[in-house]
């Protein structure tokens, strides 16, 4: 008997009702067998650890989201999941940049869909940006869950939401993380800050989020978009990347600072983390079956008293030039991935469409189109294409030029 009760003393279960448990999965809608895998592990880990949710980190459909239909979210995510009784829990969701690409509307409203509620309505995406608070025995967590890619900018947001949605969701992070009186504040979001993988830094994340997460005591921020499992640690802050839910990792761009990169592994899996005390949390990465490949402890931040000095961006590991948003003809371009010139016109097109329409709902007209394999994803050249023909599973490089006035006599 004294065994027994020794077992369930040490169990992860018992472990974890002790602390505020989360299991992080980004990039997962893959809709193959590598999504229907780390669902298995997933399962197995929530069941072992018993997580207060898991959070669902963006691109949870591929290709184009729900495609303005809620049973492609049923199919592919609540069909996928839901069988496992472990599972069955609070999913907080934020939508990735491929969500954006139809209508992230439609997996907003599925909150409150009749599918959702009548499984136990634990799909759970309330607003594209929220707060969620977590606590066990008295240890508190504010987790603020965004939407990059409305941070990014995008036509389809903008059309969507108004173009005041991103600086909107900018003063809500921010007040809400300086009024915040949990122990601790996390940040999630889709896009990385720095990353090792194939899309690398997020320039407007870096130049934008960055400091006030600093300056706001947040000591971890978790994303995915790439498609790895990463922890980058620089200067008093963890970068946790939770990309391979199911989608397959690409070449590296290693956009991290020098001698940042704690652990990088490319294969399936996702991320837990577990708050235990005030001091320190735990990051664990997970195969996709479940098993764990490494731990990372995060120590806890306080909130600065005064807004200390800009610091210099810091060196890259990677060599390759990072060059960072400048306006077109006197036009920002959105749903931008990578910008591929100083002069901000030619870039990887972060969109379904073509490149004559990249640029023409820009108020722009396409001078010159490439594509390249979906698995380069930087700015290399691949085959010329006329300007009006659509990609399918292929990254568009578009160059834009102003479009030129016509003067009648």
């Amino acid at each position: 008997m004294a065994k027994f009760w020794r077992f369930l003393l040490l169990s992860p279960a018992a472990v974890a009702q002790q602390c505020v448990e989360l299991l992080i999965i980004g990039d997962y809608g893959t809709r193959n067998h590598n999504q229907a895998a780390v669902a298995q592990g997933l399962a197995k880990l929530a069941g072992e650890r018993q997580p207060q949710a898991v959070a669902a980190i963006g691109d949870n459909i591929y290709p184009d989201g729900a495609a303005f239909n809620p049973y492609t979210i049923t199919r592919w995510w609540g069909d996928v999941y839901m069988p496992h009784a472990e599972l069955q829990r609070p999913w907080h969701v934020i939508t990735g940049n491929h969500d954006w690409w139809t209508d992230a509307l439609y997996e907003r409203a599925y909150t409150g869909c009749a599918a959702n509620q009548e499984k136990g309505g634990h799909w759970q995406l309330p607003h594209f940006w929220y707060k969620k608070s977590y606590t066990a025995k008295g240890l508190t967590v504010d987790a603020f869950y965004i939407d990059t890619q409305i941070w990014k900018g995008s036509p389809i947001v903008d059309s969507k939401l108004g173009p005041g949605a991103r600086e909107e969701q900018k003063q809500w992070l921010f007040s809400g993380l300086a009024e915040s009186t949990a122990d601790w504040r996390i940040v999630l979001g889709h896009h990385p800050v720095y990353s090792a993988g194939n899309h690398g830094v997020t320039e407007v994340l870096l130049s934008e989020l960055d400091p006030k997460l600093r300056e706001l005591g947040v000591p971890v921020y978790f994303a995915g978009h790439d498609h790895s499992k990463q922890v980058i640690y620089w200067e008093g802050m963890s970068y946790v990347i939770s990309g391979s839910g199911g989608a397959t990792a690409r070449a590296r761009s290693n956009q991290y600072p020098e001698g940042s990169l704690m652990h990088y592994f490319p294969d399936n899996g996702f991320v837990g983390l577990s708050v235990c005390n005030k001091q320190k949390a735990t990051v664990t990465i997970y195969s996709s079956g479940g098993d764990v490949q490494a731990t990372w402890k995060v120590r806890n931040a306080q909130k600065q008293t005064q807004r200390g000095a800009v610091k210099p961006q810091p060196r890259l590991q990677s060599k390759t030039a990072v060059y960072k948003a400048a306006a077109c003809h006197e036009v920002q371009l959105k749903s931008v991935e990578k910008w591929c010139s100083a002069d901000g016109c030619k870039v990887l097109a972060d969109s379904s469409g073509s490149c004559a329409d990249f640029c023409g709902e820009q108020t722009l007209r396409c001078s010159r189109a490439w594509a390249q394999p979906e698995e380069e994803q930087d700015c290399t050249e691949g085959a010329l294409l006329p300007c009006d023909v659509k990609v399918t599973n292929s990254s568009l490089i578009c160059e834009c030029a102003a479009t030129t006035a016509t003067f009648l006599p």
